[in-house]
């Protein structure tokens, strides 16, 4: 009967177990390493167009708010003129200038349309936690922050507005609105619908107001384009752009 003998198996020593734990180890250990490099190169590659792309829209609200603001003080010139006529009125003449005044100053209201589709992403996708740089979120942040009392002042502007509107319903016959803005002559010397002095100085007291209203958000659009400003300088400053 013939005996089969089993092939001894060399047993491991202690140091090539460790040395096999130690390659696999390093290994795992070099892929997490080279995974990390990945993600934060990602990540940083992300910021940097998370930045240029805030610099861009800062750069085009400072367009907007500088129109904004062109509008808005031509606006108030005529809201103050309107209000000084009807705190003097006396006569047919001035019946005709506050139609042509109220026309070319009681129309919609001229706000500022700003780009927020960086800070939205920023915002609603956790895009913020990429942004590195401590004086860079501060700026963001602070311009954010600056977009409540901006919207609030434009809350109270078409509410103003609204009102006037309500109250010139009394006073003016709305057929003489129609079409483009005039000139002195279109108006064929409409007459008032309540020539009554305390009503029409009222009327006055509505401009005037809606002047101010009109005034301060002048006064902020201004505050928010330093603000863009600000904004834009301090990106470029803390990531090194500069190209415009």
């Amino acid at each position: 009967m013939e005996v089969h003998h089993h092939p001894q198996v060399e047993k491991k020593g202690f140091k090539e177990y460790f040395l096999e734990f130690l390659m696999i180890f390093l290994a795992v250990t070099m892929g997490f390493f080279a995974e990390s490099i990945r993600e934060n190169m990602g990540d940083h590659n992300k910021e940097k167009e998370f930045i240029i792309s805030m610099i861009s829209d800062a750069a085009i609200d400072t367009v907007h708010i500088n129109r904004a603001i062109a509008e808005n003080i031509t606006r108030a010139s005529r809201l103050d003129s309107l209000a000084q006529i009807c705190y003097g009125y006396s006569s047919v003449i001035d019946d005709t200038n506050i139609y042509r005044l109220y026309k070319r100053t009681i129309y919609r209201p001229d706000f500022v349309s700003l780009t927020e589709r960086t800070l939205l992403q920023l915002k609603n996708s956790g895009g913020m936690r990429l942004i590195r740089k401590k004086k860079a979120v501060e700026s963001i942040i602070v311009y954010d922050n600056y977009l409540k009392p901006l919207n609030d002042q434009e809350v109270n502007y078409e509410k103003y507005l609204n009102e006037i509107v309500s109250f010139a319903f009394d006073l003016l016959n709305f057929k003489f609105m129609s079409g483009s803005a005039p000139k002195y002559k279109d108006f064929s010397n409409p007459r008032l619908l309540d020539t009554d002095k305390k009503k029409i100085i009222h009327f006055g007291n509505e401009i005037y107001v809606f002047g101010g209203v009109v005034k301060f958000y002048i006064f902020r659009l201004h505050e928010a384009k330093q603000h863009a400003l600000d904004l834009i300088n301090t990106l470029k400053t803390e990531y090194g752009i500069t190209k415009e």
